[in-house]
């Protein structure tokens, strides 16, 4: 399935699918600690030229989910994701983002995960959008705040990085009108 791009509001501002040539720029935004330590683990640093091929060409569909390329004016300057929920949890969502820092304050992750979370609540059974941020990451938690995230409680404890075991926040938001209930009993 090809992914649709999606307008952020501001000119130039879009989510697009990844694609051949996007790797110089990828390996050059992501090759930077100030990114890389508010990362998941799993996200390599240093961030090579091969790492980003991989990235571009296969691994976007590896890491499952729907990933976009964060660009401004079609070049990209980051990189986010969609994972819905499988089985019983097929009601949950996460989404993750990551900006390149020359693009840090200028309302661009605002406008990221204001569009995440309206893809992911497109679909109709998704009940909750929720996202865990290193505790240590204010500018993160301040985002999604402005895009009506609650924190739901912190993770103590909850993930390593760098060799280190952190505390995670872990925010949402949930559909609008949902109320979640008790199971009856069947008779």
């Amino acid at each position: 399935m090809t992914l649709p791009t999606l307008a952020l509001g501001h000119p130039g501002w879009t989510l697009r699918a990844w694609r051949e040539g996007d790797a110089p720029a990828l390996a050059h935004h992501a090759n930077d600690p100030a990114v890389w330590r508010n990362m998941a683990e799993g996200f390599p640093h240093p961030y090579t030229a091969d790492i980003a091929r991989h990235w571009v060409e296969r691994g976007h569909v590896d890491f499952g989910g729907d990933n976009w390329a964060i660009c401004i004016d079609d070049m990209p300057v980051g990189g986010c994701g969609v994972h819905v929920g499988s089985g019983r949890e097929r009601c949950n969502a996460e989404i993750g983002y990551w900006i390149g820092r020359a693009h840090w304050g200028r309302g661009l992750g605002t406008a990221v995960v204001q569009a995440l979370a309206a893809r992911a609540l497109a679909d109709r059974e998704v009940m909750r959008v929720c996202a865990p941020v290193h505790a240590y990451n204010p500018a993160s938690l301040r985002v999604l705040a402005k895009n009506g995230f609650e924190q739901e409680g912190v993770m103590r404890l909850s993930a390593l990085k760098a060799g280190m075991v952190i505390d995670r926040v872990l925010m949402a938001r949930y559909r609008p009108g949902v109320v979640g209930g008790v199971p009856t009993l069947a008779a």
